[in-house]
C-alpha cells in the first residue's frame, strides 16, 4: 500500500505552543516585529524554522502599512451583558494584537445589522459576527469582501467560534430529574436566533432520550420583559421546571411568578443559560448554564487577525467549540407535587 507522504501543515498555533507564547505574539513577530522583544522574536522565528512553519509570501499578506488598523464586532443588543462581555474581551485582544474595535449593535434588528456593516465596512480589516440574524447567504457574501468569523453561528465555508450547550443542559436535566422533576418547559428566544435552534432541538433530545415531557414557550423577546410576559402561557399549562433561552429571561419569568404568588424554587424550578454577572446576585440566585464568553470572544479576535494576516492555513475552517457547564444556585429544589397540584388548581 502506497505511503502518504503528505505533511500536516504548521500552524501559528503550533508555533505559539513550541515557544511557549501567545498565538498573539507569534501574529505580531511576523506581521509587526517592532512590537516585540528582539530576544522573543528571533526564537519565535527559529522555532518556526525547526517545524516547518511557513507564512504566506509577503506579496500576498497585506502590507500592515496599508490595514486601517480597525476591527468590527456585530452584536445583537449591546444592553445584554453576555454582548457587553464579548466585546470587552474582543476589544482586549484587539488591543493586544495592535488593532482597535468598532462595536456595532444591531438591536435584533436585520436592517440595522445588515445597514451598519455595510457602512462600517470600508473602515475595517475584518469583522465578527456575534449571534448575527443574518441569513447564511448574506453572511457568506460578507465574508467574500472582508475576513469575517461568526461567533455561535455555525455556517458551512465560514470560520465560526461556538459555545456548545449540551454538555450544561445535559447536567441540568440530569439535576432536575435528581430532585424529582419530570415535566419541563422551555422560554425560547427569538425565532432568527441560530442558538435558539439548536438549543431547544438539544433539550428536545435529551428529554427525549429520558422520556420526560417538554413543551415550549414563544417569547416576544430575548429580554427580563420577554420572560415576564412568558408567565401566563406557562400557568396555562405548568410544569415543574423551567429553563429559558437565557438568563435574563428567567430572570423577568422568576418575577413574573412572583408577581403572581407562584414561589421558586418550591413549586417551580428555574436555569437560565448564560451565567451573567449579576444572576448570583438576584433573589433566588439563578441556577444556569455557564458559557466561557471571554474565550469565545478574544478566540474570535485571534482567528480574524490569523485571517487578516494570512498566518492560517485557509483551508482550516473547521468550527471551534468551547465547552459549557452547569451551575447550581438556588432557583432550582426539590419537585413538590402538591404545591404544582395548587398551580394548576
Amino acid at each position: 500500500m502506497a505511503q502518504n507522504n503528505r505533511r500536516k501543515s504548521v500552524t501559528i498555533r503550533d508555533v505559539a505552543k513550541a515557544a511557549g507564547v501567545a498565538t498573539s505574539t507569534v501574529s505580531r513577530a511576523f506581521a509587526r516585529p517592532g512590537r516585540v522583544s528582539a530576544e522573543t522574536a528571533q526564537r519565535i522565528y527559529e522555532i518556526a524554522d525547526s517545524i516547518g512553519y511557513r507564512t504566506t509570501s509577503i506579496s500576498s499578506r497585506p502590507d500592515s502599512d496599508h490595514l486601517h488598523g480597525m476591527l468590527g464586532i456585530v452584536v445583537a443588543d449591546l444592553s445584554n451583558p453576555v454582548f457587553s462581555e464579548y466585546t470587552r474581551s474582543a476589544q482586549h485582544e484587539c488591543l493586544s494584537n495592535g488593532f482597535g474595535l468598532l462595536v456595532l449593535d444591531s438591536e435584533e434588528n436585520m436592517v440595522i445589522e445588515r445597514t451598519s456593516i455595510n457602512m462600517a465596512m470600508p473602515n475595517i480589516d475584518g469583522i465578527v459576527l456575534a449571534s448575527s440574524r443574518l441569513s447564511d447567504t448574506g453572511i457568506r457574501k460578507l465574508a467574500q469582501t472582508k475576513p469575517l468569523v461568526t461567533l455561535n453561528r455555525s455556517i458551512r465555508g465560514i470560520q465560526s467560534v461556538i459555545a456548545e450547550v449540551k454538555t450544561g443542559l445535559s447536567q441540568a436535566v440530569q439535576h432536575l430529574v435528581s430532585l424529582g422533576h419530570h415535566s419541563f418547559t422551555y422560554l425560547s428566544g427569538p425565532e432568527s436566533s441560530w442558538q435558539d435552534g439548536v438549543r431547544w432541538r438539544t433539550l428536545s433530545s435529551i428529554c427525549s432520550r429520558q422520556h420526560l415531557k417538554l413543551r415550549r414557550v414563544p417569547s416576544n423577546a430575548p429580554t427580563f420583559s420577554g420572560g415576564f410576559c412568558a408567565g401566563d402561557p406557562f400557568l396555562a399549562n405548568p410544569s415543574e421546571a423551567v429553563i429559558a433561552y437565557n438568563d435574563i429571561m428567567a430572570i423577568g419569568f422568576i418575577a413574573a411568578m412572583h408577581a403572581r404568588g407562584v414561589a421558586v424554587p418550591e413549586q417551580v424550578s428555574v436555569v437560565g443559560i448564560d451565567d451573567v454577572q449579576f444572576s448570583s446576585l438576584v433573589s433566588p440566585a439563578l441556577s444556569t448554564i455557564r458559557l466561557p464568553r471571554k474565550e469565545l470572544g478574544s478566540t474570535c479576535v485571534d482567528e480574524l487577525v490569523e485571517q487578516i494576516r494570512h498566518t492560517k492555513p485557509t483551508n482550516t475552517k473547521a468550527p471551534i467549540v468551547l465547552k459549557s457547564s452547569y451551575i447550581v444556585r438556588a432557583s432550582t429544589g426539590r419537585a413538590n407535587p402538591a404545591a404544582m397540584a395548587r398551580i394548576r388548581g
